[in-house]
C-alpha cells in the first residue's frame, strides 16, 4: 500500500510523547484545582484520545470519578485541509446517560478553527435535548505556557502526510518501516 502523499512544503512542529504526557497532565491540574467535578470526560477523538486519557487518569488520582468515552469528528481530508462539514459520531452511549446534573468535561488536542468542538455541541444540543449537562466545560491552553502556532502540529502517533525523511527523524522506525511500500 503506497502512504498518502506527503506534506513537505508546510511547516510542521512534532510534539514529543513526553511534552503530549506533560502538558495534558498541567491541564488535568488546572481542572483539579478549578473545583470543576466532571461526572462524564468526553475525548474528541483522535488527537484529544491521549489527552483525554492522561486527564482522566489525573483526576482519577485526585479522586475526582468521571465515566469516560470519546467522541469521533471527521472533517480532516488531508493535512491542513478541512471538509466543509464536521460529522459527529459515536454519541449515542452520552446521549442515553447524560442528565441535566451531571459535569461534562470535553477535552480536545488542539483548538483551531473550533468547528468539531461546535458540531460536537451541537449534535449533543440536538440530541440530548434538556438531558443536556448543566455544567459544560472545555478546557482550554491559556496564559502561561499556553502554545500557540501557526504550524501543522505532529503528534507523537501521527505518520500521515509526512514524509520517508520525516518519519526517520522523527518516530522511532527504522528503514524497515517501509518494507511493505510498493
Amino acid at each position: 500500500m503506497k502512504p498518502p502523499s506527503a506534506s513537505p512544503a508546510l511547516e510542521k512542529v512534532f510534539v514529543s510523547s513526553e511534552s503530549l504526557l506533560r502538558d495534558s497532565i498541567a491541564l488535568a491540574l488546572r481542572i483539579v484545582r478549578s473545583g470543576f467535578r466532571p461526572t462524564f470526560l468526553v475525548a474528541i477523538w483522535r488527537g484529544g484520545a491521549p489527552v483525554g486519557i492522561a486527564v482522566q487518569e489525573t483526576l482519577e488520582y485526585h479522586g475526582i470519578h468521571a465515566d469516560h468515552i470519546a467522541i469521533r469528528t471527521s472533517s480532516y481530508t488531508g493535512i491542513d485541509q478541512q471538509a466543509k462539514v464536521v460529522r459527529v459520531h459515536a454519541v449515542n452511549y452520552l446521549v442515553s446517560r447524560l442528565s441535566y446534573e451531571d459535569q461534562l468535561l470535553i477535552i480536545d488536542d488542539v483548538f483551531d478553527s473550533g468547528r468539531s468542538l461546535e458540531a460536537v455541541m451541537a449534535e449533543l444540543r440536538r440530541r440530548c435535548r434538556r438531558n443536556l449537562a448543566g455544567q459544560i466545560r472545555i478546557p482550554r491552553v491559556s496564559g502561561p505556557g499556553a502554545h500557540a502556532t501557526n504550524s501543522w502540529l505532529v503528534f507523537p502517533h501521527e505518520l500521515q502526510g509526512l514524509t520517508r525523511e520525516e518519519i526517520l527523524e522523527h518516530k522511532p522506525v527504522g528503514e524497515s518501516f517501509f518494507e511493505n511500500e510498493s
